[in-house]
C-alpha cells in the first residue's frame, strides 16, 4: 500500500468519538502539563510557571497565577535572581530579564542561531550570579556548547570556557571568542552552576576521549565579569561503555565547601560528596537503586534526591543525611513519579512534582519533618481519562528469552473483562535509555480506551535498572532488546490478555528503530507496525546526524562502521527488508536534527522495490517528533486509523473482546 492510498483510512476517524465520556483526538492536545516546571523564589513568596507561554507567578499563600509576560513566543529555563526582585529566562533562542513585578522584558543576547543541531544553537540555561548582575548561560552559536555571562543591564556577553577539542589530541580552546581553526569539537552539555558566593562555577566537561565527562571549575571575578586563570579538574569520571551516562549538575553545599555529584562507580547511580577544593569523593547512598538529582537543604545537613529504591518503574523524593545515616522517604508513597524537589528558605518544606498514571505532573508540598502527607499545592483539574472509568495501570515483569527479567507498564482497555482476548500494541520508548514508568501517558491510555490493551516494555539498555542492564545492547543494535519485546508479546498472550493474531508494535525515535527491527527479526508476530522516526541503518545515522549523537553511538557500537563492520550489519535493517512480513506506517520530520530523514526515506524506497505493504509521511518543518498542532492531530489520526484497519476487523466495535 503505498502513500496516494492514505485517504481510504481516515473516513473512519470521524466517528471515533462514541459513548458519553469518550475522549477524542483533541483531547490529546489539551493533555494538561501541570506545574512541573515550577520555579521557588529565594525568598520563598512566590513560584514563577509557564502559563499559556507567559512568566506568572503564584504566591505560595496561595492565590491564582499572576501573568508578569504579555510579549508572544515561548519561553522556558527560568531563574530567580538572589534578591527574588527579577527572572531570567529563554526564549527566541536568547536571554531576556523581566522584572518580579511585570513588564516588557528586556533582551540580554541574540544573533543568529549556529551551525549544527538547532535545538542547542543559541542562548539558553541563564543562571543568576548570588552577587547579582551578573547571568551565566550556555550558547551553541558557534557550533559548540559555551558558557558565557552577560550583565543583566545588557552589553557585550564575556566569554568564559569552551569545549574540549579533540583531534587526536585534548587541549583547551583559547579563553577568547576567537577560536582559530577549532573546527572539530566534542561538546555536550556543561551544566554549569555558581558556587554559594558566586566566585567560582562548576560545569561539566565532555569530549569523544572523556564522554562521562570531567567536573571542573572555574573562578570569576564578580567586579569584572571574566574567568580567572584556567579552569581546574575536579574529578574524571570512568568512561561509560554505552555512552549514556555523565557527571550532571553538580550541588552546592551552602558553605561551599563541597559538591554533590552522582557518579556510577557500583554500577548504580549514586550520590557522593566531592570536596571542592579537590580529593576524593565520599559515597553517600547504596543499594540497587537509581538516586539523582541532589539539593542541599538550606542548613547543609541534609540532601532531597529522587530515587527508584524499592520500586523500579517510579520515582520518588528521599531525604538523605549529609552525616551518611539512612534515608527516609519524604512522604508516604503513592504510585507514581515524583521530580524537582526543592526547599523552602527555613527547610521545613519541600515542593516537588508528582505525576500519577491518570494526572499529569502538579506541584506538590511537603513538610520535611514527616508528620504529614504531601498536599497538592493547587487544585490540580480532574483527570479526563480517571473519569473514563480505564483500569488503573500497573507495572509487570516478565522474563525474556535468556531469562532475563524485563519491566514494564501494562494498559488494560476500557471495559475489561478477564477472560477475553483483546488487540494489542506493544509501544516502545525512545532513547534507548529511556524508561516507561508509572506516570502520565496520555497516548497508551487513549489507545486503552479505544479497545487495545497497550503495553510498554523496558527492553534491555533502559535505565532504571543498573549499568548492566542499560549496558546490554552495547554492540548489539537489533539483538537482545528484540528478544525482550518477544517475550512481551508472549506475555501478553500467555497471560490471556492478547489476540495473538491482533498484536501490533509501534514507537518513536529508538522506539521506531525497535519496530523495524522487530518486523525483521520477529516476521509473522505483528500485524501491524508504526516506525514513527526510527533508524533503519545505523551506518547511515552516523553521516547525517549531529556531531554528539554520533559520538554516542559509535561508543554504543563499539565503534566506527569500518571497525565493527558485524555490529552495524545486524543494525541495518535495509538489508533484510525482503524478510518483512507486516504492513507499516512511517512519519518522519523533514528537518529532524537527531534521526536524520533520509532513514525513512529509504526505508521507504526499500518497501517499495521489494513489493511490502507500507504508508509513508512527512511533515515539513518538523524536527525530532511533532510539535505542529495539525500535525500532531495528523499523526494520531493515522495511526489509529492503521490500527483499526489491521487489528479491529470492518464492523467490530473499538472496545469489542473476542473471548
Amino acid at each position: 500500500m503505498t502513500r496516494s492510498s492514505a485517504t481510504l483510512f481516515l473516513a473512519p476517524l470521524l466517528v471515533m468519538a462514541q459513548g458519553g465520556h469518550r475522549l477524542t483526538i483533541e483531547d490529546l492536545l489539551a493533555a494538561p502539563a501541570g506545574r512541573g516546571g515550577a520555579v521557588l523564589s529565594p525568598d520563598g513568596k512566590s513560584l514563577a510557571v509557564i502559563d499559556r507561554s507567559q512568566i506568572a507567578l503564584v504566591p505560595t499563600g496561595g492565590g491564582e497565577p499572576v501573568p508578569i509576560t504579555s510579549i508572544p513566543g515561548a519561553k522556558s529555563e527560568v531563574n530567580w535572581s538572589h534578591d527574588s526582585k527579577k527572572l531570567a529566562f529563554a526564549g527566541e533562542g536568547s536571554i531576556w530579564v523581566v522584572p518580579a513585578t511585570g513588564g516588557v522584558p528586556k533582551r540580554l543576547t541574540g544573533g543568529a542561531p549556529g551551525p549544527g543541531d538547532p535545538r542547542g544553537a543559541s542562548d539558553y540555561a541563564p543562571r543568576w550570579n548570588p552577587g547579582g548582575k551578573w547571568i551565566l548561560y550556555q550558547s551553541g552559536r558557534r557550533g559548540q556548547d559555551e558558557l558565557y555571562v552577560v550583565s543583566e543591564d545588557g552589553g557585550e556577553p564575556h566569554f568564559l570556557a569552551a569545549a574540549e577539542i579533540y583531534e587526536g589530541r585534548d587541549r583547551l580552546a583559547p579563553a577568547a571568542p576567537d577560536h582559530g581553526d577549532a573546527v572539530s569539537v566534542d561538546r555536550f552539555d556543561p551544566n554549569p552552576q555558581w558556587s554559594p558566593d558566586g566566585t567560582r562555577i562548576s560545569y561539566t566537561e565532555r569530549s569523544g576521549k572523556f564522554f562521562s565527562g570531567k567536573l571542573k571549575l572555574l573562578a570569576f571575578d564578580q567586579s569584572a565579569g571574566r574567568a580567572k586563570g584556567l579552569p581546574v579538574e575536579l574529578y574524571t569520571a570512568k568512561n561509560d561503555r554505552g555512552g549514556a551516562w555523565a557527571i550532571n549538575t553538580a550541588a552546592w553545599s551552602p558553605d561551599g565547601k563541597a559538591l554533590a555529584i552522582v557518579l556510577q562507580e557500583t554500577g548504580w547511580d549514586k550520590v557522593y560528596l566531592l570536596p571542592a577544593n579537590g580529593g576524593s569523593p565520599r559515597q553517600l547512598t547504596r543499594g540497587e537503586s537509581e538516586d539523582e538529582s541532589p539539593v542541599y537543604s538550606p542548613d547543609g545537613k541534609w540532601l532531597a534526591i529522587v530515587s527508584n529504591r524499592g520500586k523500579a518503574e517510579e520515582r520518588h523524593i528521599w531525604l538523605v543525611p549529609v552525616d551518611g545515616s539512612e534515608p527516609r522517604p519524604l512522604t508516604k508513597s503513592v504510585a507514581g513519579v515524583e521530580a524537582n524537589p526543592q526547599w523552602s528558605a527555613d527547610g521545613k518544606q519541600i515542593f516537588f512534582t508528582r505525576g500519577t498514571p491518570f494526572h499529569a505532573a502538579s506541584l506538590y508540598v511537603a513538610m520535611t519533618s514527616g508528620s504529614a502527607a504531601a498536599r497538592p499545592f493547587a487544585t490540580a483539574p480532574a483527570g479526563k481519562f480517571e473519569s473514563l472509568g480505564l483500569p488503573e495501570p500497573e507495572a509487570v515483569h516478565f522474563p525474556s528469552n535468556d531469562g532475563l527479567s524485563i519491566g514494564g507498564i501494562l494498559y488494560r482497555p476500557l471495559g475489561y473483562k478477564s477472560g477475553a482476548r483483546y488487540p494489542a500494541v506493544i509501544w516502545a520508548h525512545g532513547g534507548p535509555e529511556g524508561q516507561d514508568m508509572l506516570t502520565f501517558a496520555p497516548w497508551p491510555l487513549f489507545l486503552a480506551q479505544e479497545g487495545y490493551v497497550v503495553l510498554q516494555p523496558n527492553f534491555r539498555g533502559s535505565t532504571g535498572y543498573g549499568e548492566r542492564f542499560r549496558n546490554l545492547n552495547v554492540e548489539d543494535s537489533g539483538g537482545g532488546e528484540i528478544d525482550d519485546v518477544g517475550a512481551a508479546v508472549k506475555y501478553l498472550v500467555d497471560q490471556g490478555l492478547a489476540d495473538p493474531k491482533r498484536v501490533a508494535i509501534g514507537g518513536g525515535s529508538h522506539g521506531g528503530t525497535v519496530v523495524a527491527n522487530a518486523v525483521v527479526e520477529l516476521p509473522g508476530v505483528f500485524a501491524a507496525a508504526m516506525d514513527l522516526y526510527g533508524v533503519v541503518d545505523r551506518a547511515l545515522f552516523l553521516q547525517y546526524t549531529n556531531r554528539n549523537s554520533r559520538i554516542r553511538w559509535e561508543t554504543k557500537m563499539g565503534g566506527t562502521p569500518e571497525e565493527k563492520p558485524e555490529v552495524y550489519r545486524k543494525a541495518n535493517v535495509l538489508a533484510d527488508v525482503a524478510r518483512i512480513q507486516t504492513p507499516l506506517l512511517i512519519l518522519h520530520g523533514e528537518e529532524d536534527p537527531q534521526v536524520p530523514p533520509q532513514e525513512s526515506a529509504q526505508f521507504a524506497a526499500a518497501l517499495r522495490q521489494a513489493g511490502k505493504t507500507y504508508l509513508y509521511f512527512t511533515y515539513p518543518h518538523e524536527g525530532h517528533g511533532f510539535t505542529g498542532r495539525e500535525h500532531r492531530l495528523d499523526a494520531w489520526r493515522r495511526q489509529l486509523a492503521f490500527l483499526r484497519e489491521y487489528l479491529q476487523p470492518a464492523g467490530e466495535k473499538s472496545s469489542a473482546a473476542q473471548p
